[in-house]
């Protein structure tokens, strides 16, 4: 990423003490997951409610706090064809677009709501007033350059009320071809007898100027929203454990991996978020970090969205080739903007896995030339020492790195891996040649960044580096274990993590302040890699208490802009580190599960990845493990053995 700058509530669970361990301490968290798996926030405090929710055509960030009341930005996309309109299209809601709305004649002021609810629609639920409770339901059309909102005024009192709403309508040309209009219908006079409930909405929608309003079906709306919450809490790829907290963060991640694809010049792609960097397309966020997990949750619009995203860069190496390699499309014309970030690796590793996941060999044939295009030019890269050359990393130059540092060289040691997995099953022939490459990049990566850092046996991140840096993990999320006891040690210490006992991120390098969320999450799935599974899970519980149920929650992001990641890396933690799970074809895959030792049993259900619907259940056994893997009702494979067994596990037609 480029360096960056930043329905009507049923009740509220009194505490989630149960869901972590007795030694995490339990702090008034800022959200609360209810019993039906939602999550609240009790308004009024210091930190204001910040979040991001999208759809297709609109990203919006909405803040609600105690001096201005509720608010959003709206940012409207692909309104129009013309790719080279630089111009933002932008809508600003704050009490001057709340509906005026009269009980028995009397003017209702709804500024200040006293109660947050999510369950992928916002609903805002205001104090008492004239004798009646307001609630406002929020969210993005899925599909228009719209944003909703629908009222409901509900009558309190023993005796009948009169309710009138004004219609309005504004229209903003933000050019003279595109306008934002925000409309509310009105009612005159509507009588709500004592509990009664009298329904309305309001919406802003971004269009060609020159056109009328379009029809809102606000049903339809809501419904398709709802469908992807429904998708999220209860759709395929669910996570099942004994602590309900890491579930409900599970699939807060997983709404936001589903409503990520955004409609562009090129198609619906999956993109980063935010009304920062939307849209926008890096190697690193969409690629490395998320598409991995995307077929874990059988969504095929997302999926065809992630292949559209790919092709982007495909298409972009077939007609100008990889000198420089892209490394980012930016801005509504996608145009490259970052390159040479080992963004060749980054590629080549998210690339491959995505599609043995995704298990589908015609997308996987399509762009195989995407792979060969990665691999090329990962392979020019190569230094006289074995290891893979870049001016920077991922970090942009926030931090130096070297010639060459280790996050690119680890990146296409796995790349190189999984690519040689996707080759011998498509049957390509080269595939022995990946896997020669990658033996010896392991060999370069331990010669060369195999070192003694601040006094643990560990890696350096570039040549002359002399710190402890985070991406330090890295070689083991790859499954470089050389060095993987001074490593898990150099994590765990206070040098490089001294503030995880509060649920803080990992710090980037040991000398300097700044925590680098998604390096904290790559870091608690490598921990689980490597075997440390009670440490890992207790710092799980205490990320997810602090950043997704925190004042930067739900969705955890450095810069608090709720882009797609780190939060995309946190069911990672479970799918590739928890359960273990490495893919070696279109259809199989190798798991090493690790059981903490106070839980009976652990799930991943209905999962699609390789193509098809399948079910992982690990329980206890005793003193061993037990592993059930099963699709369509019947049992694929059944193995017991101790924690830290690998299975491996082959789905037959």
């Amino acid at each position: 990423m480029n360096t960056k700058d930043s329905l009507f509530i049923v009740g509220l669970a009194a505490s989630v003490s149960c869901c972590l361990a007795a030694t995490v301490p339990a702090p008034a968290d800022f959200w609360v997951s209810d019993d039906a798996g939602r999550i609240v926030h009790t308004c009024g405090g210091k930190e204001p409610l910040v979040m991001c929710m999208q759809g297709r055509k609109v990203v919006m960030q909405v803040q609600s706090d105690g001096t201005n009341g509720f608010s959003y930005k709206a940012r409207f996309f692909n309104v129009q064809r013309d790719a080279q309109n630089k111009k933002r299209i932008m809508f600003a809601a704050g009490r001057d677009s709340n509906p005026e709305v009269r009980v028995n004649d009397q003017l209702l002021k709804s500024e200040f709501p006293s109660v947050a609810t999510f369950d992928g629609l916002l609903t805002l639920t205001y104090p008492e007033m004239r004798g009646v409770v307001v609630t406002r339901t929020v969210y993005p059309s899925m599909t228009k350059a719209l944003v909703v909102e629908e009222w409901q005024v509900r009558n309190t009192t023993d005796k009948e009320v009169t309710v009138t709403v004004a219609p309005a309508r504004r229209v903003n040309l933000t050019n003279e071809s595109i306008a934002i209009v925000w409309n509310c219908v009105g009612a005159e006079s509507v009588s709500v007898k004592p509990g009664g409930l009298f329904s309305f909405s309001s919406c802003v929608q971004a269009g060609l100027a020159a056109e009328p309003d379009l029809a809102v079906n606000v049903a339809v709306e809501r419904g398709a929203r709802r469908a992807l919450a429904e998708a999220a809490w209860r759709g395929p790829g669910r996570l099942e454990t004994p602590e309900p907290q890491i579930d409900v963060a599970f699939a807060l991640q997983k709404f936001h991996v589903l409503e990520c694809p955004i409609e562009t010049i090129k198609g619906v792609i999956t993109h980063n978020g935010s009304l920062t960097y939307s849209p926008g397309i890096w190697a690193n966020d969409p690629v490395e970090y998320s598409s991995p997990v995307f077929p874990f949750f059988g969504d095929a619009g997302l999926n065809r969205a992630s292949m559209n995203m790919y092709r982007v860069w495909q298409d972009y190496c077939q007609e100008k080739g990889t000198v420089p390699f892209p490394g980012s499309f930016e801005g509504p014309s996608l145009n490259l903007t970052q390159r040479e970030r080992g963004d060749d690796a980054m590629v080549l590793y998210g690339l491959s896995k995505f599609l043995l996941f995704q298990g589908n060999r015609a997308a996987a044939e399509e762009l195989w030339p995407l792979i060969e295009f990665s691999a090329a030019s990962v392979l020019k890269h190569t230094t006289a020492d074995g290891i893979i050359a870049s001016e920077t990393d991922e970090m942009e130059g926030r931090y130096p790195t070297g010639k060459a540092n280790l996050s690119t060289s680890a990146l296409a040691y796995g790349g190189y891996r999984q690519a040689a997995r996707l080759a011998q099953a498509l049957g390509k022939p080269m595939a022995m040649e990946l896997d020669t490459r990658a033996d010896a990049l392991r060999k370069s990566i331990e010669s060369y960044f195999g070192a003694e850092m601040e006094g643990f046996k560990t890696y350096r991140y570039y040549k002359e580096n002399t710190t402890l840096r985070g991406w330090i993990l890295l070689p083991l999320a790859m499954g470089l274990t050389e060095r993987q006891d001074g490593t898990v040690a150099a994590l765990l210490s206070d040098k490089l993590w001294p503030h995880r006992m509060a649920g803080a991120d990992i710090l980037a390098e040991s000398t300097r302040p700044t925590e680098w969320g998604r390096e904290t999450y790559y870091a608690l799935r490598a921990l689980f890699k490597a075997g440390r599974t009670e440490e890992a899970l207790d710092l799980t519980r205490r990320v997810v208490q602090t950043q997704i149920f925190g004042k930067n929650g739900p969705y955890p992001d450095e810069d608090a802009i709720d882009m797609l990641c780190p939060g995309s890396l946190y069911p990672r933690v479970f799918t590739e580190g928890m359960f273990g799970i490495v893919p070696t074809s279109l259809d199989s895959f190798e798991c090493t599960p690790w059981l903490p030792k106070d839980w009976p049993r652990m799930a991943l259900r209905d999962v699609r990845a390789f193509g098809r619907a399948w079910d992982m259940v690990v329980e206890r056994a005793g003193d061993q493990q037990k592993l059930t893997v099963s699709s369509g009702g019947k049992s694929v494979m059944t193995g017991t053995g101790p924690a830290g067994k690998r299975y491996s596990v082959t789905f037959v037609e």
